[in-house]
């Protein structure tokens, strides 16, 4: 089946998608339209699964839902699987040229290419169709597996470096009040700046810190307001 014209492929998160489908199970409507849509889907999310829905030739123009659309709805486990199965071929026809167990990243690109959808959705439009074919049962190679794989892998390291960064920033605070409180023989004048510098320099809390990140903050400044008496200095600042 030809590619309907000025249709991209579906971009919406694949989860957001399901969740619909899963809204239909008591009842598809005679018609898909916002009124169908509850508050938990945003405007954004009602735009993309509309037009994830005529992509995918599961609504037509006027929003009547196909038979494709109602099973999908109304089934689970394998009979779910087969029809998943048939409207992604349905609509995917370059993409299922491939032998997607061996495709290649490159292979799976010029693929979606075809369907003239702009650089900047394509990651998005990829994306949704990974999510169904495997939902769908539907063998994909390694290379095209591990694209999903690597984008998880990057944001859990992401927020490791950022933990670990924030950490480092409580530890040098805690050092800093050490080493500052070695130096208490010194005037009451240079022991306010010295204070002051380490309250400038120590990190703001942050309630989405781990545990023991929180811990390691509360320590540190107990540990200056034991040692410069930290909120007479602020107050008389």
């Amino acid at each position: 089946m030809a590619v309907e014209p000025n249709l991209n492929p579906p971009y919406v998160a694949y989860r957001t998608f399901r969740t619909f489908l899963e809204s239909l199970a008591i009842s598809v409507p005679d018609r898909i339209d916002r009124s169908v849509f509850d508050s938990k889907f945003s405007g954004t999310a009602t735009s993309q699964i509309n037009s994830a829905l005529r992509s995918l030739k599961l609504i037509d123009a006027e929003g009547r839902p196909s038979e494709a659309l109602r099973l999908l709805a109304g089934t689970q486990g394998d009979q779910h699987q087969k029809v998943l199965e048939q409207v992604l071929k349905s609509y995917y026809t370059p993409v299922f040229r491939l032998d997607l167990e061996r495709a290649t990243k490159a292979q799976f690109r010029e693929a979606m290419r075809e369907f003239g959808c702009t650089e900047s959705m394509l990651i998005k439009c990829e994306t949704f169709f990974i999510h169904a074919a495997q939902h769908a049962g539907i063998a994909l190679s390694p290379y095209l597996r591990s694209n999903r794989k690597s984008g998880a892998r990057s944001r859990s390291s992401s927020r490791a470096s950022r933990n670990a960064t924030r950490q480092q920033n409580t530890d040098n605070g805690n050092e800093a009040a050490v080493s500052v409180g070695v130096e208490s023989g010194a005037g009451a004048l240079t022991m306010r700046e010295l204070a002051l510098k380490v309250l400038d320099k120590y990190p703001d809390f942050d309630p989405t810190w781990s545990q023991e990140t929180q811990a390691s903050w509360l320590e540190g400044m107990n540990k200056l307001q034991e040692t410069f008496n930290v909120r007479n200095l602020v107050d008389s600042q």
